[in-house]
This record gives C-alpha cells, structure tokens and sequence, in this order.
C-alpha cells in the first residue's frame, strides 16, 4: 500500500492481556496498524487493564481466580460468545494472541465468518521447566484443556503430530511435550507466526511438516526509542555500567548472572539490576556484600527505564532457553548497547558483531564479564548494534503482519 492509496478496511482481532511482553507486543502492533490506516478491533478482558485509545474496544468477561495475576485471565471462548462478537462486528481476519481463551475464541469468530485465524505464539513455555516448580501443570492445561476445546471450535481433523528430537529441545519431555501442543495448535489455525526463528523450527518438526507460518519479530516501541533519544548520558569516567532489564523470576536466571558478575571480581564495574518478582529477597540475599551490585527494582514510566539504557555500557541477559525473543535486547539495539547473553538461539537483535555469546554456566558468564571491560571492544559492538536498528522498528513488525493478512486473506478468497 503506497502513501495516497485508500486504506484497506482490515478488521484485525486483538488481545490486549496485560503489561508483559505479550502485552507491550499486542500494544504496539495496535499503534502501529493504526497509524498505517487499519482498523483494527481489540476484543480484551473486562478487568484488570487499562484500554488503550487506539481502534475499537470490545470487552469480554473473563475466568478469572482472585489473586492470580492479572495475565491469567481466561477470554470467554464459548459459541454464544462468538456469536454476540459477530453479531456487531465483521471482521476480514482474526488474529489470537494467546493460547488461553483467546485461541478458541478466534477459532469460533473465524469459523462463524469464514475468515482466516492467524495465531501468533509469543511464550516459549518449554523453557520454564528447567527453573519454575509446578510448570509442568502448564503442559497439562495444553493436553488436557486447550487443545479440546480448540479441537471442538475448529471441528477439523489434522495429521498427528510427535515430539521433536531431544537434540533440538534438550530441556526434557515436558519440554518436548509443550512443542508438540504448539504444533497441534499450529495445524489448526490459518497460520501461525513467531518472533524467533527457532520456534518455527521446533512447532514444524513436531508437526512433521512445514506449516504456514511467519517470523515476525516484535521492534522496539516507539514511546521508548524517543525517550531514549531525549535522554542524556549523565555518567563520565572508567567505571563500566552492566545493566540487567526484566522480572525478578526463577527463568531469567539472575542468582547465575549476580555469581558471575561477583566470581569477575571487576572492581571498576557495577551491576544494575532493574525489575521487580517473586526472587526479589533471595537474589538480594546472594548480593549481600557487593557495593557494585544495585537493584532499582522496578521503573514503570518510559524515561525512567530510557534513562537507565542510555547510562549504561553493556546490557546482560543471563536467561537460558527460556525467552521466545528477549524484547529487552530490541531496546538495547535502539540504545546503541552492546549485549552480553548466553542463549544462542536468540537471534533476533543480536549478531557476532554487537553481541558476545557466552555459555550459560557462571564460570562462561564471568569470563564474559571481563572480556566486556574492554572499551575499544564495547565501541565497535555498539557501533555494529546500530546497524541492527531498521530491521526492529515497529513500522517493519506492523508491516510483516499486514503482508500475513494479505496474504490468508487472498488465499481464502482464491480457494472459496
């Protein structure tokens, strides 16, 4: 679509289900469809969530236990719900977001009006069995709950799928389990997209096949590139700033990054930590001691995280086959920081040039520390990160989309 052409009349479904990473991913495609000329209709949970102002807003009621947190919400999926959704929308496509109500929901709306169902599967639930007790309850609700219901929406039947090769996903069987529960999933939609390369590769190989798919990662937001952009650099001197951005959880793995940071013993560096969870007192706990370890808990404004990003030098990532992208590592790339992490799977922001890949182990981690104390070496990663920079904008995740719709959208017309 050139500048001076109508805009097409694309209704997009959109799940607005909370202020985490799927969150701030669903927020910003919102924006940016929008502002390319979209209409765009966001069918969100009833409570909990402060609705954005962009494109029209239904409400759905919710399941939802007191005092789970809020992304837990459940989207009433049944038919009568979809059919009141129709009765006062039409839609050209529906786009889920998550794999609770919303998939099923989607499922019925595009079955009710004949319109592709693209899914995009944000979470990489395999990686949280590693680290997180009680994960494999996670796995069972695919088996036994979502997989059911999505199974009586679609009223289709599909190839079985198997699990992938315990050499692509090392994190055990339920790990394995959980790809195979993506795959089923992904035969049952229009086509599904991913944020990462390797997720593809995992959903297709338990599915037996290449199945129609996207990789579509999230950029940066906008809000924060200009806070960044409007933030000045306050510190001067030779001591070495790494910044860690994320929850305070068991799967990011932070007790291994605060060990290698200390095991470094740099006393020209300083960690800062900036989050907030549910490892907030033991991670303190394993800091005890260290003046050059600083949590700043967590920032919830714009400016406040932008300045952060533009004071420090490096940022470290110390989780481990857990993350389906790393948003965080987009917004380091729009800072012109270098990144230290230790999955090589998250390829999207990274390159051998703007990112040292080390080893997940603390030994690995803390050699990775030292060999980032070297300036010339930050500079020339920084300058390599700006290079990285067009291919996240949020204009080039909007557009990515808009090319998927179209193309389910000419397939369904084409094939009906």
């Amino acid at each position: 679509m050139g500048p001076g052409e109508p805009a097409h009349r694309d209704h997009h479904r959109r799940l607005l289900p909370g202020l985490r990473g799927i969150g701030r991913s669903v927020q910003t495609q919102l924006e940016e469809l929008t502002a390319m000329g979209h209409e765009v209709t966001l069918i969100a949970p009833d409570r909990h969530l402060q609705k954005p102002r962009l494109g029209r807003i239904i409400e759905c009621p919710t399941i939802y236990l007191e005092g789970l947190p809020a992304h837990l919400s459940v989207l009433h999926c049944s038919d009568r719900r979809a059919k009141l959704i129709s009765s006062v929308a039409d839609f050209d496509v529906v786009h889920s977001q998550t794999e609770r109500g919303a998939l099923v929901l989607g499922a019925r709306i595009a079955r009710l009006q004949n319109i592709p169902h693209l899914h995009t599967f944000h979470a990489n639930i395999a990686g949280t069995h590693q680290t997180v007790r009680g994960a494999f309850f996670g796995t069972l609700s695919y088996r036994l709950l979502v997989l059911p219901a999505l199974r009586g929406a679609t009223q289709q039947d599909t190839p079985p799928a198997k699990l992938p090769s315990a050499r692509h996903e090392t994190g055990g069987l339920a790990a394995r389990t959980d790809w195979k529960s993506f795959a089923q999933i992904a035969q049952r939609v229009d086509a599904y997209t991913v944020p990462s390369p390797f997720m593809r590769d995992l959903i297709d190989e338990a599915a037996g096949e290449r199945l129609p798919s996207y990789v579509v990662p999230t950029g940066y937001n906008r809000g924060m590139l200009d806070a960044i952009g409007e933030t000045q650099r306050e510190r001067e001197g030779p001591r070495v700033r790494f910044l860690s951005i994320g929850r305070l959880a068991k799967e990011k793995r932070l007790d291994v990054l605060i060990k290698a940071f200390r095991a470094a013993d740099l006393p020209d560096a300083e960690l800062v930590i900036v989050g907030d969870g549910d490892q907030r007192d033991p991670l303190k706990r394993l800091a005890a001691g260290a003046d050059n370890i600083d949590f700043r808990w967590h920032l919830s404004s714009l400016s406040a995280i932008a300045y952060e990003l533009v004071n420090a030098d490096a940022l470290v990532l110390s989780s481990y086959r857990f993350d389906s992208q790393g948003l965080v590592i987009s917004e380091a790339v729009a800072a012109g920081l270098p990144v230290m992490y230790c999955d090589g799977r998250l390829t999207v922001g990274t390159s051998p040039e703007s990112a040292l890949l080390t080893g997940p182990d603390v030994k690995s981690m803390a050699r990775g520390f030292v060999a980032m104390m070297d300036p010339a070496k930050r500079r020339a990663m920084s300058a390599a990160s700006a290079k990285l920079l067009p291919d996240l904008s949020p204009e080039r995740t909007a557009e990515r989309y808009v090319a998927a719709y179209h193309d389910l959208i000419e397939e369904r017309t084409t094939s009906g």
